[in-house]
C-alpha cells in the first residue's frame, strides 16, 4: 500500500468499454488518487461523476488546460489508450514538460488475450530494446509465459461497444461540440458499408478456401501480404505511406522483378475491413500494370493462421500478424515501423532480396524476445470479457503502483526505433 501513497493518476480516453473506469476504481482501492478527463460524450457514458472532468474546449486549447490540470492536482502519471490519438499525442508532450510519466495501453503484441503497457507510446515510440544481443542475454533470465485460459470474448461485444461509442460522438451536437475524433471516415458511412460485407462473408470465405487449397496443391510456394485497415492508427502514424496502396504497389513491383519461378503473391483483406477501399480493384490494376496478374491473388476471408503456416514469407507494414509469423519461425519483412522489427526476428533485407531468399527468424532470439516482452510490457487479459478484465486490471495496477512499466530491464531512454528507416 505504501508505494501508492504518492501516486496520482490521470486517465484519459480508454477503449470503448467500462475497462478504464474499473481500472481507475482498482487504483483507488490500492490507495492512489485517480482522476479522469472526458473528451467526448462516449467517454462520459462509460465514466462520469466523482473525480471526472468534462473537457469541452478545442484541441488547440487542450495542452494549456491539461498542463494546468496536472499542476493543480499534482498528477504523477497520465494513462491513455491509443498513443497517436491527437489529444494523447499532446498529452505525451505535456507530460514530458512536467517531468511526469506518460503511459499507453493497447491491444497486445503477443495476441490474443494480451495487452501492451508501455511508457509514452508503441511502434516507433516504443522504449523496448531493439538490440538483439541485449534481448538474447536479458530474456533468458525470465520464464516463458504460461497462457491463461478463458480470457476471450465474443466479437459482437467488442463491435457493439465500438459502434455505440463512435455513433454517440457522431450524433452529439450539444455537449462536446469541439471534440475532434480524427476519424478517416464518417462513422455512419463506414458502418453502413459493413452491411454488404456481412452478406458476402460466407461466399468470400468459400472462395478464399478454394484459392488457398489450390495454392497448397500446387506446392510451388507463395508469399502473403495481410492488409491492414486504412483507418488503423498504426498504419497512418507508423509507416512512410500516405495510403496502403503505395505499399501494395511496392510489393507487387518487387515481386514482378524477383519472384522465384512459380511463386505467387497472395493479398488477404483484413477481416474487419469496412469495404470502403476497393482493394481487389487496386490490387488487380497494379498487378496488370506490372504484367503479373497471373501471379497475384487476393482473398477476403479464410483462416490466416493456417495460411501463414504454409507460406514462404509474410510482408506487412507493421501489423501484429508479423509477430505471429515470427513466433511460427516464418520469414517476415516490415515495410513500416514496428516494435518487433528487430534484426534476427524480422528480415532486414530489401523486398527484392526477401522474395529471392527470405531471412528466417532466429529461434533462440524469438524465445528471449517473448520472455522479455511478456514480463516487461505485456499483461494477459482482455478489455471486454469479465475474467479478462479482472486479470488485466490486477496486473496493470501492479505495474503502475510499483512503477514497473517497461520493467524489468526493458526501457531504453531514447526510443531506439526512432533512428531506424
Amino acid at each position: 500500500m505504501s508505494a501508492s501513497i504518492n501516486k496520482v493518476f490521470l486517465l484519459l480516453q480508454g477503449p470503448p468499454s467500462s475497462f478504464s473506469k474499473l481500472l481507475g476504481q482498482e487504483l483507488k482501492k490500492r490507495g492512489a488518487k485517480c482522476y479522469r478527463i472526458n473528451l467526448c460524450l462516449g467517454d462520459w457514458f462509460y465514466w462520469n461523476g466523482k473525480d471526472t472532468t468534462n473537457y469541452m474546449g478545442s484541441l488547440a486549447d487542450w495542452p494549456s488546460f491539461l498542463n494546468q490540470f496536472i499542476k493543480q492536482h499534482q498528477v504523477t502519471d497520465i494513462l491513455y489508450y491509443a498513443d497517436r490519438f491527437p489529444y494523447h499525442r499532446e498529452a505525451i508532450k505535456v507530460a514530458g514538460d512536467n517531468n511526469i510519466n506518460a503511459i499507453t495501453y493497447e491491444n497486445g503484441y503477443l495476441r490474443p488475450h494480451w495487452i501492451t503497457l508501455e511508457h509514452n507510446g508503441m511502434s516507433r515510440l516504443s522504449h523496448f530494446p531493439s538490440d538483439p544481443e541485449y534481448i538474447l542475454s536479458e530474456g533468458k533470465k525470465y520464464p516463458m509465459p504460461v497462457a491463461e485460459k478463458n480470457l476471450g470474448h465474443p466479437f459482437w461485444k467488442e463491435a457493439f461497444h465500438e459502434v455505440f461509442f463512435n455513433l454517440t460522438n457522431f450524433f452529439d451536437l450539444l455537449f462536446f461540440r469541439k471534440y475532434q475524433s480524427d476519424k478517416v471516415y464518417n462513422p455512419l458511412f463506414e458502418y453502413l458499408h459493413y452491411i454488404p460485407r456481412l452478406f458476402r462473408e460466407s461466399k468470400n470465405n468459400l472462395i478464399a478456401e478454394q484459392i488457398t487449397e489450390q495454392l497448397y496443391k500446387e506446392n510451388s510456394g507463395f508469399f502473403i501480404f495481410p492488409l491492414q485497415m486504412q483507418n488503423d492508427y498504426q498504419l497512418r502514424e507508423n509507416s512512410p505511406f500516405d495510403h496502403q496502396s503505395e505499399a501494395i504497389a511496392m510489393a507487387i513491383k518487387a515481386f514482378s522483378i524477383s519472384a522465384p519461378t512459380g511463386h505467387k503473391l497472395l493479398f488477404k483483406i483484413h477481416p474487419l475491413d469496412n469495404g470502403i477501399e476497393e482493394w481487389s480493384k487496386i490490387i488487380s490494376t497494379l498487378a496488370q500494370q506490372s504484367g503479373i496478374e497471373d501471379k497475384v491473388l487476393f482473398i477476403d476471408g479464410g483462416n490466416l493462421n493456417k495460411i501463414i503456416k504454409r507460406c514462404n514469407g509474410i510482408i506487412t507494414i507493421n501489423s501484429t500478424v508479423g509477430v505471429h509469423g515470427v513466433l511460427k519461425e516464418i520469414p517476415v519483412i516490415n515495410l513500416g515501423y514496428a516494435m518487433y522489427d528487430i534484426p534476427g526476428l524480422t528480415s532486414q533485407q530489401n523486398l527484392n532480396d526477401f522474395f529471392i531468399n527470405p531471412e528466417k527468424p532466429d529461434p533462440e532470439l524469438i524465445d528471449s524476445f517473448v520472455r522479455l516482452a511478456a514480463v516487461s510490457i505485456q499483461v494477459q487479459g482482455s478489455f471486454y470479457s469479465k475474467r479478462g478484465r479482472t486479470l488485466a486490471i490486477k496486473l496493470i495496477c501492479d505495474k503502475l503502483i510499483n512503477s514497473q512499466v517497461n520493467q524489468p530491464n526493458a526501457f531504453v531512454t531514447t526510443p531506439p526505433r526512432m533512428e531506424h528507416k
